[in-house]
């Protein structure tokens, strides 16, 4: 017969404490510095609110990659978002669904389906300066994650 050993208390505080810390670190704002001259920040299951407040307080207008439901979510949320947003690029979607409110408010509109089509498409948003903005939230998120780290990358040569 196999004895299973119990985890101390400390050993389950130590481990929670690395999984609390984990997560912290996948769902709050990263830089990751400049690309084109944008400055670059990716951000993992964002709280709309606090996607909101952080996007408006850039000082730059911001060329937001992301999947749809961060999109409508900030700007079901906060309609004059579009105000400080100078782009989406829909990685999820190549059908772009946003009320028409919201796109007629949107100088650059571009949907598609996976992250490395919407990175090549970032450049078509001639606003200079401005802010690199990834989010992604979902069951796919950390892929699309993955994916932008290794394109930026790619763009910054490391």
């Amino acid at each position: 017969m196999e004895k299973q050993r119990t985890l101390s208390r400390e050993e389950l505080l130590l481990g929670a404490r690395k999984e609390s810390l984990s997560r912290i670190n996948q769902t709050s704002l990263r830089s990751h510095g400049k690309l084109w001259g944008m400055d670059v920040f990716s951000w993992i299951h964002p709280n709309v609110t606090t996607l909101n407040t952080t996007i408006i307080s850039f000082p730059f207008p911001v060329k937001w990659v992301a999947n749809k439901v961060d999109v409508v979510n900030a700007l079901d949320q906060q309609s004059d978002l579009c105000a400080k947003v100078a782009a989406v690029f829909l990685f999820d979607s190549s059908v772009f669904s946003l009320k028409d409110e919201h796109v007629l408010n949107l100088k650059y509109c571009v949907g598609t389906t996976c992250v490395t089509e919407a990175m090549s498409m970032v450049k078509i948003a001639d606003e200079s300066p401005s802010i690199l903005l990834f989010t992604a939230s979902g069951d796919s998120a950390e892929s699309a994650n993955i994916e932008f780290e290794q394109i930026l990358k790619v763009l910054q040569g490391k």
